[in-house]
């Protein structure tokens, strides 16, 4: 898919005289634009789980949900952290928390706001049994404290960084898929147009999704031609 976002912003910036990106700029671009999306679609999905768990969204929103947790299934990791001092750290391919667990059993996660009443309290306090997680942004807290062992991270990972990755021939740069540096997209053929907008953007052209998806059928055809 790459390639192809690639040609397509080529062949735009052509049409607008906007100029030529080098591999470099485009693969900068790339990264931002695959992390925007990206970060849209996972706030997007925790907001419609959360209105979906208070029965704030209607029935005709199931099916977004199930697209949304169908699309960021493929990012969903799994890792065992061990404690550091009094806490566990994020992998650092982390983006959104799925759940955690402590002897393969799920643990209950309480907001900063409440976590000295929590802690503090004799009828609420956290036990071996029934511990307790606080999120703190880059790693989380279990209580109670005396706990040792380590616990199982489930997450949604953030998509690795696109490259598009080339030889040069003559002066030009020539795409090469097998480049061992090589790295696609790893968002969905659906998300093309998105990309290359969002690219294009970087650049400094506005673009239309209807104008997008036209050039990038022009070079579809044109590759289909030379093939024939």
């Amino acid at each position: 898919m790459i390639n192809h976002v690639r040609n397509t912003v080529l062949t735009v910036l052509n049409k607008e005289n906007r100029g030529f990106i080098t591999p470099q700029q485009f693969n900068s671009y790339a990264k931002h634009a695959q992390q925007l999306i990206f970060n849209q679609k996972v706030s997007e999905y925790s907001r419609m789980v959360s209105a979906r768990n208070s029965r704030m969204v209607a029935t005709d929103f199931m099916d977004r949900v199930d697209i949304l947790k169908s699309s960021l299934e493929v990012f969903t990791e799994e890792t065992n952290v061990t404690k550091t001092l009094t806490r566990y750290i994020k992998p650092t391919d982390f983006q959104h928390l799925v759940s955690l667990r402590y002897s393969n059993k799920e643990v209950e996660q309480v907001s900063r706001s409440k976590e000295r009443y929590l802690v503090d309290s004799n009828l609420t306090a956290p036990t071996d049994t029934y511990p307790v997680f606080v999120d703190r942004g880059s790693d989380v807290i279990l209580y109670p404290e005396t706990l040792t062992g380590a616990v199982d991270f489930i997450y949604i990972r953030n998509p690795k960084d696109p490259k598009w990755t080339y030889n040069t021939i003559g002066e030009n740069p020539v795409f090469n898929i097998n480049a061992p540096d090589y790295q696609d997209f790893e968002l969905e053929e659906d998300d093309s147009v998105n990309l290359i907008v969002e690219i294009l953007k970087l650049t400094g052209v506005t673009i239309r999704e209807a104008e997008v998806t036209q050039a990038a059928t022009t070079i579809d055809q044109v590759n289909t031609s030379k093939e024939a």
